[in-house]
């Protein structure tokens, strides 16, 4: 993922929003570690996806087109939301599994305050350097990342929160749902989640002129101001895009495509691809031997303990022939 736009965007970024991360990041800790017990590892979460479809919700306005799929279906998928989708889910009655937040300055007050009693059901994944008004709400649980970017400044933050669990930075909030659940990198495709497919609603990053974002119609005038590229859809019809839009959506194209990610788009309302597209409605339907999530924990926990037995021994083998070559060369 190391090409010059990604490069200038992160250069870009930091240099302005350096001192509000640092100020944050220490809020945030001082949050996790009076609220949360500290920073948790995420490798709990690992696995726990398996046999079923996890649901991205992003906040394009194919999700307000299958908002009632979304309802009917909801309990037999784990529904992913972010920041300004969490509470759309919420009016209809649907509560999500996982919210992502990643912006320093999303509006907690906008976005957040008036679900602030409706957050029992769902679990935090907030960047360290997120808006700390979020992490201190009450929900089901709450854990949180660093950024991994291309310029190392998430060498800065874990060691100024000493939080440990990383995803590479992606462009966009809707980007981060798929990088968190997946966390591939540089070092090699990953699923550690485990989810079978990941369907993808609401990732649309274009518009036309009947809606901005869902149950948005104008985005309070980007659909007017932001109108930066004439394109087409999956559809073929005539839409609009913004230069971050048209960006993010190439991205997110790169990242599921070097990774084989299992992602299937669920709009044609989009320049999104994805690795397929298929319909919501039969998608939401699946599930598979669920249980098997366990069998994989149990057994990767085993696996474990196998390995670091084998280093074990490996170790205690390396010493006594140590021991008997330097022993043996008294009498050469």
């Amino acid at each position: 993922m190391n090409d010059s736009g990604v490069i200038s965007q992160s250069i870009s970024a930091y240099s302005q929003w350096a001192e509000q991360w640092r100020k944050q990041a220490l809020e945030n800790k001082a949050i996790a570690d009076a609220k949360w017990d500290g920073f948790k590892n995420i490798e709990t979460l690992f696995s726990t996806g398996i046999g079923k479809f996890a649901l991205l919700v992003a906040n394009g306005a194919s999700f307000e087109a299958e908002i009632e799929t979304i309802k009917k279906h909801a309990a037999n998928v784990d529904i992913v939301a972010c920041d300004k989708t969490l509470g759309h889910l919420l009016d209809h009655g649907i509560i999500p599994k996982y919210c992502v937040v990643c912006d320093a300055n999303v509006s907690y007050e906008k976005y957040l305050e008036p679900y602030k009693d409706q957050l029992s059901g769902t679990v935090l994944l907030n960047n360290v350097c997120g808006n700390p008004k979020w992490s201190g709400a009450e929900w089901k649980d709450a854990y949180f990342f660093v950024n991994e970017d291309i310029i190392d400044s998430h060498l800065e933050f874990q060691k100024l929160t000493g939080c440990e669990n990383m995803i590479i930075a992606g462009t966009n909030v809707s980007n981060a749902m798929l990088i968190m659940m997946t966390q591939s990198n540089n070092f090699g495709a990953a699923n550690v989640f485990g989810y079978d497919r990941y369907l993808l609603i609401g990732f649309d990053y274009c518009w036309n002129d009947n809606r901005y974002y869902a149950f948005d119609k104008d985005g309070s005038g980007k659909g007017n101001y932001m109108r930066h590229i004439f394109s087409r859809d999956l559809n073929g019809d005539e839409i609009y895009s913004s230069q971050n839009l048209h960006f993010s959506a190439k991205w997110l194209d790169r990242y599921i495509k070097t990774f084989s990610i299992q992602a299937i788009q669920c709009s044609s309302s989009s320049l999104l691809p994805a690795s397929g597209q298929g319909k919501l409605d039969k998608l939401m339907r699946y599930t598979f031997r669920p249980d098997d999530s366990k069998t994989v924990k149990d057994l990767v926990s085993e696996r474990r303990k196998v390995l670091e037995k084998i280093m074990e021994i490996d170790t205690a083998l390396t010493r006594i022939e140590k021991e008997h070559h330097f022993a043996s060369l008294k009498f050469a």
